[in-house]
């Protein structure tokens, strides 16, 4: 190797080890940013209607029909932020590249609480559902509220509220269980629901239309 080649390889050296301790220094300081344990402020900005089946001694949460019993009518309500699906995404990706990966015994879950909250629920039936309640009326008053982990309990729909605008662990949305109290004499069903935030903005969902049997 001549000097020339020598003196490059020299000069280089320096520049490597610097691009190494940067490369170092950036990691480490990712790993070492905590994780903050503040619930996460969402915006409430997209709304889901669809029906469960209520038929068993428990609220079948989970699953999604188009055939509803008809003294057994409920609807699941769930208010979600889209846009923090694809921050949160992102900024997972973002600390993962940037950082050591470690071992740890456990995560800290981040909680979300909206920023914007709800004052107002209303339930509009869009086909007749008896003699005394038509298509268009509101039926709000004939409606309860139940939650995922109190399956035995029924409450008025403020309670329901008040469950959507707390902390919410894991997840950016929060649901709760409309239940119709009045039997359905139709053979099908429809309702819209609208949901009033405290900053004046309106959700509307609508269902599919349900077959009663």
């Amino acid at each position: 190797m001549n000097n020339t080649k020598k003196e490059n390889v020299i000069t280089l050296i320096p520049k490597v080890i610097i691009l190494l301790i940067l490369s170092f220094g950036i990691k480490l300081f990712f790993s070492c940013t905590p994780y903050s344990q503040d619930p996460i402020e969402i915006n409430y900005n997209h709304i889901s209607v669809i029906g469960i089946d209520n038929s068993d001694r428990y609220l079948d949460y989970y699953n999604t029909t188009d055939t509803i019993y008809s003294d057994a009518v409920a609807l699941k309500l769930t208010l979600s932020d889209t846009s923090m699906f694809y921050a949160a995404t992102f900024s997972s990706n973002l600390m993962q590249t940037f950082s050591f990966q470690t071992a740890r015994a456990y995560d800290i879950e981040p909680s979300y609480i909206p920023l914007n909250k709800v004052v107002d629920i209303k339930v509009k039936t869009l086909i007749d559902i008896n003699e005394s309640l038509k298509a268009g009326d509101d039926i709000s008053e004939h409606i309860l509220c139940s939650s995922r982990d109190d399956f035995d309990m029924y409450h008025n729909l403020s309670q329901g509220i008040s469950w959507l605008d707390d902390i919410q662990s894991r997840h950016k949305s929060s649901s709760i269980i409309l239940v119709l109290k009045t039997s359905i004499k139709n053979t099908n069903a429809q309702f819209e629901v609208k949901v009033t935030l405290d900053n004046g903005n309106e959700l509307f969902g609508t269902t599919v239309i349900f077959t009663i049997i």
